[in-house]
């Protein structure tokens, strides 16, 4: 029986896009007031959010890891380098060893599905151990400067505590059980406190002066002249507005809304696309991206193009193991007129 469409985490995973769009976007724009403080405040939460998300759906499946997620990285890895080259772009190479850009989230989630045995660890015990572990870990890997952008290193071990957060939250029926059957009040205190520690955590992180560079994920703390506390600051910052999300946001967006519920469920279109439509921007066309106004109708253009039935069915076709069950079944039809 096929399980009914959760809308909520649709509606969810279109924010968090448009996050990541945004976020490439300021990037690459031309100075105008609060540009970087709004971008360190995507940065600050964004990531980890849509990692918890992932971690929350994961399973293995052989024919998805290898045709959606190996061959779309080999392929995208290759389109992506060769298009910025053409483009001009002097730093910018074939290869494979390095992720390109926004291609680390596809590797690193190919890394962390791979190792989905490891993680599922049948005990409460065993599971806050391991997260406690790769929480450590995450705080350590800065002060090693050989931990970098080679096979997103950094970011894997970084970011690892919020996938298996995600992972782990999607297995705890009694906690979410628990939840369902709360009274009015204990909603709305859980929903004010998660509010206050964000606001909170929010001002003491940007007071540390704290830059989007920061909270990548792949320098170390020495190359940006930071240190543990600040990652730790950052990553309570990105719990917090995450806790926000699942018992502020997501009870309230369970039904479909127009287009933004579209958009949450073709972000595979719109996350392997947009780069190509960004890197034009920003070694062609940087003059379309000089003020907020700009950036913003950009954003929205980018959203809605890319977003919609056709490109994600497209998409998903050739970048997610749509090709392959296509030709699997023309095949097995070809074998039985053969036989």
């Amino acid at each position: 029986m096929k399980e009914a469409r959760e809308f909520q985490y649709d509606n969810l995973r279109c924010l968090l896009i448009a996050l990541v769009v945004l976020g490439h976007l300021l990037e690459i724009a031309g100075e105008f007031p609060h540009k970087e403080s709004l971008y360190t405040l995507i940065y600050s939460f964004h990531m980890p959010a849509f990692l918890f998300l992932s971690g929350m759906f994961a399973r293995f499946n052989r024919e998805k890891f290898i045709f959606g997620m190996v061959v779309p990285y080999l392929v995208l890895q290759a389109l992506y380098t060769t298009f910025v080259e053409k483009l001009g772009d002097p730093y910018v190479h074939v290869q494979f060893s390095r992720p390109y850009w926004l291609l680390w989230y596809l590797f690193v989630l190919m890394l962390y599905t791979l190792l989905l045995p490891v993680y599922d660890i049948p005990s409460r015990r065993g599971r806050g151990m391991l997260l406690a572990a790769s929480v450590a870990l995450a705080l350590l890997a800065g002060y090693d400067p050989s931990i970098d952008y080679q096979w997103s290193a950094s970011r894997f071990i970084t970011f690892q505590p919020w996938f298996l957060a995600g992972y782990y939250f999607r297995r705890e029926e009694g906690l979410r059980l628990w939840w369902r059957q709360t009274g009015r009040g204990v909603r709305i205190g859980m929903t004010a406190l998660a509010a206050a520690c964000c606001m909170l955590f929010e001002r003491l992180l940007f007071s540390c002066g704290v830059t989007a560079k920061m909270l990548l994920g792949a320098y170390g703390y020495e190359t940006l002249g930071y240190d543990w506390r600040i990652r730790g600051l950052g990553m309570c910052c990105a719990a917090s507005v995450i806790c926000l999300l699942l018992t502020g946001l997501v009870p309230r967006l369970k039904g479909r809304l127009p287009v933004i519920t579209t958009l949450g469920q073709n972000t595979l279109s719109i996350y392997l696309l947009h780069g190509f439509l960004v890197q034009l921007l920003r070694l062609k066309y940087g003059c379309l991206l000089s003020g907020p106004w700009q950036v913003m109708a950009v954003w929205l253009l980018l959203l809605l193009l890319l977003g919609n039935p056709i490109a994600g069915r497209c998409v998903s076709f050739l970048f997610g193991a749509g090709w392959y069950r296509w030709l699997r079944s023309r095949v097995s039809v070809l074998g039985k007129y053969c036989v």
